[in-house]
């Protein structure tokens, strides 16, 4: 290698490096763009957004939510005066929003860019408008609000039971930061979403496969019950649903995400084979109790029709009038935007 492509080489590196301690994509000068275009021929550099850069390696190594962040990051040190709003501000803020959410940035901007990928609507004088972590965001409440006025049902009220969960706030209060948006588009779709919200729900997954329950009749769980743990009483299990149909029938629910797994925090210290011994003792102490434990994943979620029927042959059976009058009220909320 020359002394001109080492040289290049190592001012590449640098600016790749900094950028990932930052945790946003790498920037370059036209110069430097062409040089890490010519990398991205060979697959070792990648360009997620125009004209910003990362490794290939560590791009891959990056979930949706964080892919998202890193290219927020990297608009906003390009574009210092953009606002970032809705799904966008939401994971700024720190709130759950689901991936599929995630495809598009949305802005606020004077003068918006023509990329599809950015979906921008000029300013309002209503907006609020704060800075986290050197980035503008709208402010907590306008950002739910705006995720709740434009989300479907079960990805709306991902982000509404993480607001709740984030600010350690009661649906009235949610209901009442709403009212600041009256007259708004979506308003009543915002106010529908939220007469279901529960703080309670530890993650995204939870609340979409409750969002499920709800809008195909099913009787709503209890959440995050504590329930007597046999061998070890001072040491309960909670589980993230619970049904009582009977005092014959008591079933419990849990969400299966990957994070559970992957997650240090979560792991607190152990292993992956320890987490996965420790969650088949504590399934196997609770059907000692008669409580059969019922296992959902993202999967599920992206086949209702297996999900309904792991429902069912469970003995946890739809009303099939109140998923009536579920989908006639969203059918409501949805074609009237105030």
């Amino acid at each position: 290698m020359s002394g001109l492509r080492r040289a290049t080489q190592e001012k590449l590196d640098h600016i790749l490096d900094e950028a990932e301690c930052y945790r946003a994509l790498a920037l370059a000068c036209e110069d430097e763009a062409r040089a890490f275009r010519r990398r991205c021929e060979n697959g070792s550099i990648v360009s997620p957004a125009h004209g910003a850069f990362a490794r290939t390696i560590y791009w891959e190594s990056l979930n949706p939510r964080e892919k998202a962040l890193h290219i927020i990051r990297a608009e906003a040190a390009r574009h210092p005066s953009w606002i970032f709003r809705s799904h966008c501000a939401a994971l700024i803020w720190g709130l759950d929003v689901p991936y599929p959410l995630l495809d598009t940035t949305s802005i606020i901007a004077a003068r918006p860019p023509r990329p599809c990928i950015i979906a921008a609507r000029r300013p309002s004088p209503r907006d609020e408008i704060e800075s986290v972590d050197g980035i503008k965001v709208t402010s907590f409440w306008q950002t739910v609000s705006e995720c709740l006025r434009e989300a479907p049902f079960s990805y709306g009220l991902a982000i509404a039971d993480s607001a709740l969960r984030r600010t350690n706030q009661t649906r009235a209060n949610l209901m009442s930061h709403l009212e600041k948006t009256r007259g708004y588009p979506g308003i009543r779709q915002a106010r529908f979403i939220a007469s279901y919200a529960d703080g309670r729900s530890e993650n995204g997954g939870e609340s979409r496969v409750r969002a499920f329950f709800i809008a195909h009749g099913y009787p709503i769980p209890e959440l995050q019950v504590d329930l007597p743990n046999p061998i070890e009483p001072a040491r309960p299990f909670r589980v993230d649903y619970y049904w009582e149909l009977s005092h014959l029938l008591r079933i419990a629910g849990e969400f299966d995400g990957k994070q559970k797994y992957q997650d240090p925090a979560m792991l607190r210290d152990k292993t992956i084979v320890d987490s996965l011994i420790e969650e088949r003792q504590r399934e196997s102490r609770l059907t000692l109790l008669g409580i059969p434990v019922l296992r959902f994943t993202y999967e599920d979620l992206s086949q209702p029709a297996r999900l309904d029927r792991l429902l069912k042959a469970s003995g946890i059976t739809p009303d099939r009038d109140a998923a009536q009058r579920w989908r006639d009220q969203w059918r409501a909320v949805t074609h009237t935007r105030c």
